[in-house]
């Protein structure tokens, strides 16, 4: 049973927060009830975002008794889930008329389900009316041009990265769930980097407590276990969910996460990374601002003054970029706009296409997948390829095998067959996940070594006794300078 399960939809997003975070306060409750009530909020929220066919499971009677869980299945749970967001919605509306009623059907799933109990759902319905409050208004975002004066630099990291120094990257990776923590934990053994970078999401929606709890804390007791002999520096790019409650959790974390390592603070949700020589610079842009409430299947452009400032990168450095977003440039399954080309992201198309001769790779993540795009990927008549792309969303969230993340609906953007993930062997009956990926780039002058590994994923009640060792090698690529 994989307990987390993202969506889509920023409210139901928010909602599954504010459930988390009560279960977080409830000291009474056991971590299996706390699981069932998780796993049951999301159960609801995957059946209710659009698009879904997914239906709720019937809830199971189970009368009162003493020696019953106090929260019951997560079925139940799912139509408790349901009644108490369905009211907070009427409460909201000033719809009395349902108001009663679907109080009425909660009070009565709490009695003849035992779907938690009445004072957790209203302890819920706190949390996301607070975190309803921070989505709905304007999102943290520091804009280059409104500084006084405007500063095109502002955003560069004053650290430089060693001529011959190691990045780690991992995408969609902010989670409280175990194996995550585990995937760096074992890649910070094995594989010991200068920087790690995050190409973002932060679940379920990145409030502060979020945040906290998935990244910072995470970080910390990490580090505390691995003791490397230099704390890496850690750098994040915001997705789609590290915004749905407003982006102050994901300002916060970058605000602190590198306290103590010189040089080292990321100023903007945009950031600029390079080499002590000069070779190479690491670009990392804000999609997540554009996503903050998903309601139609355009992907996001940029903030209106960040292009200018990617471009002015791109157009004053002499060595070579890695570009790096949250949302995809393209996509072989997912439809991205609703025009003549719905498989890539048109803005950010226009935005960088002329620069495609400096840019030797772009990673990205959303997708919770690894694919290996075709190199001089050809996408627009007359326009420069596209050397490298590469979907690196699955460092944390994995696809089930029966959703088949390898499917093509889009033949017009092809991908390699090298380093599809497998399944995991950390299956259930009821689940089978693939594994996750995460990216080691040994740097030099003369090229950077890009080594793709899987990592196992696993699920509540099927967890291994230890920590697996780091999986296979997927791929390992050799990503030469663009320019001279």
């Amino acid at each position: 049973m994989r307990v987390q399960q993202p969506v889509r939809d920023r409210n139901l997003s928010l909602w599954q927060s504010a459930v988390r975070q009560t279960l977080l306060n409830r000291s009474d409750l056991s971590a299996a009830d706390k699981q069932a009530a998780e796993y049951g909020t999301s159960l609801r929220a995957q059946s209710a975002q659009p698009g879904s066919n997914t239906p709720l499971p019937d809830p199971t009677p189970q009368p009162q008794a003493a020696v019953q869980p106090q929260m019951g299945s997560p079925a139940n749970i799912a139509h408790g889930s349901k009644a108490a967001f369905d009211a907070l919605k009427a409460h909201q509306t000033n719809d009395s008329s349902s108001l009663g009623g679907l109080f009425a059907a909660l009070h009565d799933l709490v009695m003849k389900y035992s779907s938690w109990d009445i004072a957790g759902w209203v302890q819920c319905g706190w949390y996301y009316t607070k975190y309803y409050v921070l989505a709905h208004l304007q999102p943290t975002y520091q804009d280059w041009q409104e500084h006084a004066p405007a500063d095109i630099n502002f955003g560069v990291i004053d650290y430089r990265l060693p001529k011959n120094s190691r990045v780690l990257i991992i995408g969609d990776w902010g989670t409280h769930m175990p194996d995550n923590a585990a995937l760096l934990r074992q890649a910070l053994r094995k594989f010991p980097p200068d920087v790690i970078i995050h190409l973002g999401d932060v679940y379920y929606s990145g409030t502060i407590e979020e945040c906290t709890a998935n990244v910072l804390d995470v970080l910390d007791n990490i580090i505390a276990d691995v003791k490397p002999k230099k704390r890496p520096a850690f750098f994040a790019i915001p997705g789609n969910h590290d915004y749905y409650s407003g982006g102050a959790g994901f300002y916060r974390t970058i605000g602190k996460v590198n306290s103590g390592i010189a040089g080292c603070t990321q100023q903007a949700s945009y950031f600029c990374l390079r080499s002590e020589d000069d070779k190479w610079q690491f670009l990392g842009m804000d999609t997540g601002y554009g996503d903050r409430n998903p309601v139609d299947k355009q992907a996001p452009a940029l903030h209106i003054h960040e292009t200018a400032w990617h471009h002015d990168k791109l157009e004053n450095f002499k060595g070579t970029t890695v570009l790096l977003s949250h949302h995809q440039l393209v996509s072989a399954k997912e439809d991205l706009n609703g025009g003549t080309r719905p498989y890539l992201n048109e803005d950010l198309y226009k935005d960088f296409k002329s620069y495609f001769d400096r840019i030797a790779v772009w990673y990205w993540g959303h997708e919770h997948n690894f694919i290996m795009f075709e190199n001089d990927l050809k996408i627009g008549s007359g326009d420069l390829p596209l050397k490298r792309g590469r979907l690196l969303g699955c460092s944390a969230y994995e696809e089930a095998v029966d959703q088949n993340p390898y499917a093509i609906k889009h033949p017009e953007v092809r991908f390699s067959n090298d380093g599809h993930l497998a399944a995991s062997k950390f299956r259930t009956d009821s689940q089978n996940f693939f594994n996750h990926a995460f990216a080691v780039l040994d740097i030099a002058p003369d090229k950077i070594t890009a080594s793709y590994y899987e990592y196992p994923s696993w699920g509540a009640g099927n967890a291994p006794a230890r920590d697996p060792a780091i999986g296979r090698l997927l791929f390992q690529e050799h990503i030469a300078p663009s320019l001279s």
